[in-house]
């Protein structure tokens, strides 16, 4: 009777060490982007987590940032920084304008004081 029993345990044993084992390979060859479902015997892709927050195993996926939200990021930063450059550039350009045309310079040869008609002496 007592080798029954052992018999029994010994069995339960090896029978949930292989179902582990069979699970942990089914597991296994899902791709990074999917989990295994074991409702469905199945691996589910990650994205299906985005529609159905709740499903279970969800917790298990990697949440990824979509990409598409990085050129978009990278525009304004672009624009911005071209914006900037801009600005100082024109800035510069109105400055250097302004002491050229403020900028007085002397005169090169005297100017020769005549007496015509119209000035008197």
């Amino acid at each position: 009777m007592a080798s029954n029993a052992l018999c029994a345990i010994c069995g339960l044993i090896i029978a949930a060490v292989a179902n582990f084992h069979v699970v942990g390979a089914q597991k296994s060859q899902c791709d990074s982007s999917e989990f295994w479902n074991a409702d469905l015997d199945v691996c589910v892709a990650c994205a299906s987590c985005k529609q159905y927050p709740k499903t279970p195993s969800c917790n298990t996926c990697k949440h990824v940032e979509d990409s598409t939200d990085v050129w978009k990021l990278a525009a304004i930063t672009s624009f911005s920084v071209l914006a900037v450059v801009l600005v100082g550039a024109a800035l510069i350009i109105g400055v250097m304008v302004h002491r050229r045309k403020s900028h007085k310079r002397p005169l090169r040869e005297p100017i020769e004081e005549t007496a015509g008609p119209l000035y008197q002496a």
